[in-house]
């Protein structure tokens, strides 16, 4: 009895390490090196990421409209979004905020987007006093370099209205603000 409760015991060790290793898959570049940081639209275009990413970008319709009137607000920040290649919000978002981003002309110098871990943390940890608990997060900061608003993980009404609402300084909260 003693064999097979030690047997059962290394068993379930082991189903729960691979079930680790399987979850941390999608957060890995192809070489099996984990990634967290910086990375660019040319890195998810071209990585790993490029399956999910392009196709999402392409079918991604933002409204004239909107966009429209978010190209001028929308040059007066600076944009700082955390992501993680493994989550199906960030795969949903992600490729939106560039494509909304490259149709407004917006200065890419002006963003910088940061892939994190399942612990929603980098290893420079460039999410540090930022309070980053979900992902996407997309933080909208003024020439001030002050925090004005940000989108957290899925959209209230479209991601163009709420990019909109948050860059025109209209009232916008993002699903976790209270």
């Amino acid at each position: 009895m003693k064999k097979f409760t030690i047997l059962l015991v290394i068993f379930a060790l082991s189903s729960n390490i691979f079930q680790l290793k399987a979850q941390e898959k999608d957060s890995l570049t192809p070489n099996n090196k984990k990634y967290t940081g910086v990375i660019t639209k040319e890195d998810f275009e071209e990585g790993y990421t490029k399956s999910w990413f392009v196709k999402a970008y392409e079918n991604y319709k933002p409204n004239e409209e909107i966009l429209n009137q978010l190209k001028e607000p929308i040059q007066n920040y600076t944009i700082k979004a955390f992501m993680g290649t493994w989550c199906p919000d960030s795969r949903r978002e992600t490729p939106k905020l560039f494509k909304l981003l490259d149709l407004a002309e917006f200065n890419r110098d002006n963003l910088t987007v940061y892939a994190m871990d399942r612990k929603k943390s980098t290893e420079e940890n460039y999410e540090k006093n930022l309070n980053v608990h979900h992902v996407p997060t997309i933080i909208f900061f003024n020439k001030d370099g002050k925090e004005v608003n940000r989108f957290v993980e899925f959209p209230q009404e479209t991601f163009e209205e709420d990019i909109l609402k948050i860059v025109s300084e209209e009232e916008y909260k993002n699903p976790y603000e209270e």
